[in-house]
């Protein structure tokens, strides 16, 4: 068993579940190319500086990124950390997200995830394939099973798919959305989405707190500046993908000293985004098919 180091990060209620995270998660989507070694250097060093919650995607690095995952979290580290899978059967059918699960628990080495989230739901008829083709049976079985505790979904294409989906009425636990500043002022999850989920009760994983990169190139907004205003916003966790052990080092910083900007700090940096953001140049997540994966571009017909 490692030698925990008391956590220096902001803790927050997942939601109704109860369960405590640190404001700051990492994603492993960018580490399938860093090899196993960096990989388990990154994971453990965020586990260490306070950092409980991990993401992970049955599609990432075909695979190797969850088992990298799954070594790193050996010796203890497991039970340190909530662990946010998220299911890749984009034709929304019970037969693939179980198969996806039963895969992903061998790589992972455990006997079960604590958040199950579908993945990319980008698509306006992803609504209806996760009702009618079994997805979302299939995670409520998952859940009955003891496979996974609480139930989510995210996309990062358009506010009106999560409210469509929220619609419908199921009791999610968590909803996953891209928040930064450019996303105040263009198609906002913030101000569409966020409201409903936390009127709900549901637990807000904030996503693409840097726009997909955008913010370090926009010479707008400083990478901590747009953290910041991530934190500030009610959400339990921002998710962050880090590759290297100098990012995550700049981040756990930005986490630890992190004090929430006041209503007027947080409408300055909405004026000042809304000028070269408006028109969603920085947000191409939104308005393009670059940020979408193979899969779910196959699964509905875009790629053949």
């Amino acid at each position: 068993m490692p030698k925990a180091t008391p956590p220096t990060i902001e803790q927050r209620p997942l939601g109704r579940t109860g369960r405590g995270t640190s404001i700051l998660a990492l994603s492993t989507s960018r580490l399938a190319d860093v090899g196993q070694e960096e990989a388990t250097r990154i994971i453990r060093e965020a586990i260490d500086h306070g950092v409980n919650v991990i993401e992970t995607a049955w599609e990432y690095g075909d695979g190797r990124t969850e088992r990298w995952l799954g070594l790193a979290l050996k010796d203890g580290y497991r039970e340190r950390v909530t662990l946010l899978w998220q299911c890749c059967a984009h034709q929304r059918d019970y037969k693939t997200a179980m198969k996806q699960l039963d895969e992903s628990l061998v790589r992972l080495k455990t006997n079960a995830v604590d958040v199950w989230s579908f993945h990319e739901m980008i698509y306006d008829n992803d609504v209806e394939w996760l009702y009618d083709h079994g997805g979302l049976d299939a995670a409520q079985e998952a859940r009955e099973q003891g496979k996974a505790r609480w139930l989510a979904f995210g996309g990062h294409k358009s506010p009106h798919i999560h409210v469509k989906l929220l619609q419908r009425g199921f009791a999610w636990d968590a909803v996953m959305m891209p928040l930064n500043p450019f996303d105040s002022g263009f198609r906002s999850f913030e101000k569409q989405v966020l409201p409903e989920v936390v009127r709900r009760g549901m637990a807000v994983i904030g996503t693409k707190p840097l726009a997909g990169g955008a913010v370090a190139g926009s010479r707008v907004l400083k990478p901590e500046e747009s953290l910041r205003y991530c934190f500030s916003l009610p959400v339990s966790t921002v998710l962050c993908g880090m590759d290297s052990a100098a990012i995550l080092r700049k981040n756990l910083k930005a986490a630890a000293t992190f004090a929430p900007f006041h209503a007027g700090e947080m409408d300055a940096v909405r004026q000042k985004s809304r000028p070269v953001g408006g028109d969603g140049r920085f947000e191409r997540y939104k308005t393009t098919q670059e940020f979408d994966g193979v899969l779910g571009q196959t699964a509905h017909g875009f790629i053949k």
